[in-house]
């Protein structure tokens, strides 16, 4: 054994001598192998999903790109110097072409963690030839001296409301050398039984739709190819309203309604208008306030719909006649103006509705307002507070306090309270929060336990008394106390409030619950708040 220790050792250090040689400085000098952080970059594995996507879409068409860019954090995809040669049925020379400057694809990536979710297309520099069209749609256009249609821009943008489950769609088309094609829409899908207990057709609700265009040389060139009966608009009017009515009446089959009528009268009205001075030709509909519910069954009846949605025909969109004047918007400073002036303005210049965004001057109009007892307090407290929700959510928070009540207030608290620590909220609750000597005063008359308890949801959640943790936890301890079977859950409500928030939060909440039960022991024996509430 002894000999063979002798043989493999010097053996064996030879060869850890070796192994602790340095490397030849060509294998210690190589060049850099990207990393894993490297390899699965978001932006890398982004491009490498868009890549996919347009090999897909070279299924269906040739697909050609000079430059493709990703943004992860925003969601977007663009490519630039793109050409599109489209199959289609009735192009069998293959003359369709689609070239765009840039085309950029976009969506919301973190959508589950905001208010609203957006998805938006857009191009610019787009332009496709004649031969994508239909036959019988090319033809006019090339009379028209079109070689081309040619966009300057190209866009659609849906937008889904997560907190109402509402749908906003915007599209725009500038067409050049014809118009600008502007398109908005808002609404809510709500959903309809269908038979044997399946879901239906949903209906719709609309609160918005407005359909615009904008003639930019497009009547000029459509007029220079009409027949010159055509270019009278009584002639128009006429052939125009008889053919509105036609379809509307399913070709006589049905009556016309006052609404219907008066819709096609005024869209003449305007077509005549439009062809005598060219401009902007605006179809809008007419909603009330809340928006209006549009069932399944009228989707397919054009005077139905006509008729619900009060079609308006305008010379532009309604918001145009909503502006704010400039002689309104000069006396912003004035210190006359009445209470609902402060109102109106301070809540246009929060909106941006009617005259330009401006937070700050909102501000300024409705200070006044805040130091006054007048009914008006509480909403200009309320719209205060939201237009400083972004720059001072502190400040906000602290004036919000002061709106118990006012429609939109606790959801104007929740938001606010994501922004702020749990410690800072409870500093700027402090100025309402009871003490031995203001306890008294506050309880609910009466000996039911229950109005206690009513009490700590009211201070817990703000809706009518000011937000107050403190408060909610002392009326609901007491409530406890009193023998309210609603309480203990709500107690266990409270808590949760300040649970996995840390231990500074847990060391936080453990000190000033202490205060709070030693206040609520105190008063019920000085109290005598057992003789009150017993009933035997």
């Amino acid at each position: 054994m002894l000999s063979i220790f002798r043989t493999l050792l010097p053996r064996a250090a030879l060869i850890a001598g070796a192994l602790a040689l340095p490397l030849p400085a060509t294998a210690q000098q190589g060049d850099p192998r990207p990393g894993f952080a490297e390899i699965l970059a978001p932006d890398r594995l982004a491009g490498i999903v868009a890549n996919f996507g347009i090999a897909a879409l070279r299924t269906q068409m040739e697909v050609e790109y000079q430059h493709l860019s990703t943004d992860i954090l925003r969601g977007q995809v663009s490519l630039s110097g793109v050409t599109l040669r489209p199959q289609l049925p009735h192009d069998r020379a293959r003359l369709c072409e689609i070239t765009l400057d840039r085309v950029t694809i976009s969506a919301s990536p973190f959508a589950a963690v905001t208010d609203i979710s957006a998805a938006r297309v857009g191009a610019v520099g787009a332009a496709a030839t004649l031969a994508c069209l239909p036959p019988d749609t090319a033809m006019p256009l090339r009379t028209m001296g079109l070689g081309q249609l040619a966009f300057d821009r190209v866009g659609v943008d849906l937008e889904y409301v997560t907190l109402t489950g509402g749908l906003l769609i915007d599209g725009t088309a500038a067409l050049n050398g014809i118009g600008v094609l502007d398109l908005s829409a808002a609404g809510t899908i709500l959903p309809r039984p269908g038979p044997n207990g399946r879901p239906g057709d949903p209906a719709i609700r609309l609160t918005r739709a407005v359909l615009s265009f904008q003639d930019r040389g497009g009547w000029d060139a459509a007029e220079a190819i009409m027949p010159p009966a055509l270019r009278q608009p009584d002639a128009v009017v006429q052939l125009g309203t008889e053919g509105l009515i036609d379809l509307l009446t399913e070709g006589g089959t049905q009556a016309i309604g006052a609404a219907e009528r008066a819709f096609v009268d005024d869209l003449m009205a305007e077509i005549a208008r439009f062809m005598t001075d060219p401009g902007e030709l605006t179809l809008e509909a007419v909603l009330p306030m809340g928006g209006l519910t549009i069932e399944p069954e009228a989707y397919d009846k054009p005077a139905r719909l006509i008729s619900l949605l009060a079609l308006d025909a305008r010379s532009a969109p309604s918001a145009r006649a909503a502006l704010i004047d400039s002689a309104t918007l000069a006396r912003l400073g004035a210190e006359d103006l009445s209470d609902d002036e402060r109102l109106t303005l301070g809540a246009a210049l929060l909106s941006g509705e009617g005259v330009p965004r401006a937070p700050s001057r909102a501000l300024e109009v409705l200070a006044p307002l805040l130091a006054s007892d007048d009914p008006a307090h509480a909403e200009a407290v309320l719209l205060s507070a939201r237009a400083m929700a972004a720059r001072d959510p502190a400040q906000a928070y602290e004036l919000a306090l002061q709106a118990p009540g006012a429609v939109g207030v606790v959801s104007l608290l929740d938001g606010l309270e994501t922004q702020l620590g749990t410690g800072d909220v409870l500093d700027l609750q402090a100025g309402t929060t009871l003490s031995a000597e203001t306890l008294a005063p506050a309880l609910p008359q009466g000996n039911d336990p229950r109005a206690l308890r009513d009490l700590a949801v009211a201070y817990f959640t703000g809706a009518s008394q000011p937000r107050n943790y403190a408060n909610a936890y002392l009326m609901a301890l007491l409530a406890d106390a009193a023998g309210d079977v609603g309480a203990p859950q709500l107690l266990t409500e409270i808590t949760g409030r300040f649970d996995l928030r840390g231990p500074e939060v847990r060391r936080l909440w453990a000190a000033r619950s202490a205060e709070i039960e030693a206040l609520a022991l105190s008063s019920w024996i000085e109290g005598d708040l057992a003789a009150r509430y017993r009933i035997d």
